[in-house]
């Protein structure tokens, strides 16, 4: 009976001291666990930093300037667009702005290659849209923008919406 006990002893302390090495790894394996996760983290979070302070440092700070100033510039050329015009006239029109699109894509929307490309992408997209719908909207026969409501529903409104899309996108931008 005393070897029952003894074996029994000697049984418990056996698994005591494998459950203890088994808590042991698990704490190690898990610290592991736990130490890579926050550096890939806190990697993570320095790109998006570093990402947030070249937009501002290299676009915002230096260029958002173009950006209004290109707006400014296209709603008083689309203005003429008020008078009755000839298709040459509106032709005239249309390279004008055509021009201040690819002028703004050279002086601001390329700039964002150098911080994301998805964000670059993403302004392109909407300036090119917003340059294709102004040459319909110029040269649809069906519209008249010489009469204001229609003008503003038409050109004004749309660019309006645009810039302000395009401004929220980059409020909304984290890295």
């Amino acid at each position: 009976m005393d070897d029952l006990i003894k074996n029994h002893k000697e049984l418990v302390d056996f698994l005591f001291k494998v459950a203890t090495m088994f808590i042991a790894l698990f704490n190690v394996g898990f610290a592991i666990l736990i130490f890579r996760s926050k550096t890939r983290k806190d990697d993570t979070d320095k790109e998006k930093d570093r990402k947030l302070s070249l937009l501002k440092t290299l676009v915002l700070d230096h260029n958002l300037k173009n950006f209004y100033s290109f707006f400014d510039d296209l709603e008083s050329k689309l203005s003429e667009l008020k008078k009755a015009l000839s298709d040459e006239e509106k032709s005239v029109i249309d390279s004008a702005v055509s021009d201040k699109f690819v002028k703004l894509r050279i002086q601001f929307i390329n700039l964002f290659l150098a911080v994301d490309k998805d964000l670059y992408k993403s302004i392109l997209d909407k300036m090119d849209s917003l340059q294709e719908y102004i040459t319909k909207s110029i040269f649809d026969a069906g519209v008249n923008l010489n009469h204001d409501p229609k003008y503003n529903e038409i050109i004004a409104n749309p660019l309006s919406d645009k810039k302000t899309d395009i401004l929220a996108m980059l409020f909304q931008y984290r890295g």
